[in-house]
């Protein structure tokens, strides 16, 4: 069962700031929110104050967002850097289903990291994860999308001259062969566990007010992101028949939806009474 007690361990603070501008700051249209705002909406997930102006001035710090002072208020946006950062990342958040029309092809890259560099190694690893590689074995990562060739030489591009890589395309047509090899590269089944876990907790979810509707639609755009981050997106021929990421694609979908009115009205509450 996913828990929710709140964030003490694992969440931090900044993931959740993310989250919220990409949620509410976003689609305003250059309304900003107060930094109290901001700091009010962290609280109410179990952020101190210093974690979350911590959360604030990193992101500050990263480019994404600008303040403005207004008396002893402060305003923050974001910058075009931010705004473009987010819509990718909320494409990517609630993007369609994976792919029904694969035609066998594979996108293959052989990478070379020295090993003592394992912070690089690390940063390579989550970035293709990310982009939905998966390893089968060391220094080789599969993508069954071809077609994210060019975000994979940008992810490459942004590890620096530490990684070298050669990118290839590949096919096998074997359909018992294409399971083996994707068992190796992907824990499918842990995935789908893991899947059916989010529908069955967030099914039972039913906020009342606004600050519950705010901080469960947070919780579940943030856990929806971290299934994301170990899904590859594998087309339908290479998942299990009783594949249950699209139950919970459903699921998140409705509940998005229907908890926007009350969380969207907490926020605006704060963001019109905030008073420094």
């Amino acid at each position: 069962m996913i828990k929710h007690e709140g964030p003490a361990r694992g969440p931090s603070a900044r993931a959740y700031l993310l989250i919220m501008l990409g949620e509410y700051i976003l689609a305003s249209h250059g309304a900003g929110a107060w930094t109290q705002t901001i700091t009010d909406g962290l609280a109410l997930l179990g952020f101190e104050e210093r974690a979350a102006r911590q959360a604030i001035a990193r992101t500050a710090a990263a480019g994404w967002m600008a303040s403005a002072r207004s008396g002893r208020r402060v305003r923050w946006q974001l910058t075009p850097a931010g705004r473009e950062y987010l819509t990718a990342a909320r494409e990517r958040l609630f993007a369609a289903g994976p792919e029904s029309d694969w035609d066998g092809d594979w996108l293959m890259l052989l990478l070379t990291i020295p090993e003592n560099q394992r912070k690089l190694r690390y940063r390579s690893r989550t970035a293709l994860e990310w982009a939905g590689f998966g390893s089968p074995g060391p220094g080789v990562w599969l993508s069954p999308h071809p077609s994210h060739a060019a975000e994979a030489r940008q992810v490459l591009s942004s590890l620096g001259t530490g990684v070298q890589a050669i990118i290839m395309h590949a096919r096998l047509d074997d359909p018992g062969e294409r399971h083996r090899l994707v068992s190796q590269a992907w824990d499918v089944r842990e995935l789908d566990g893991r899947y059916r876990a989010f529908a069955a907790h967030w099914d039972a979810v039913a906020p009342r007010s606004p600050d519950a509707a705010f901080v469960q639609r947070l919780h579940l755009v943030y856990e929806w992101r971290r299934l994301l981050l170990a899904d590859p997106g594998l087309p339908p021929a290479l998942l299990p028949a009783d594949w249950s990421g699209e139950l919970a694609r459903g699921l998140l979908l409705d509940r998005h939806a229907r908890w926007a009115p009350l969380a969207t009205t907490w926020w605006e509450t704060h963001l019109n009474v905030t008073q420094y």
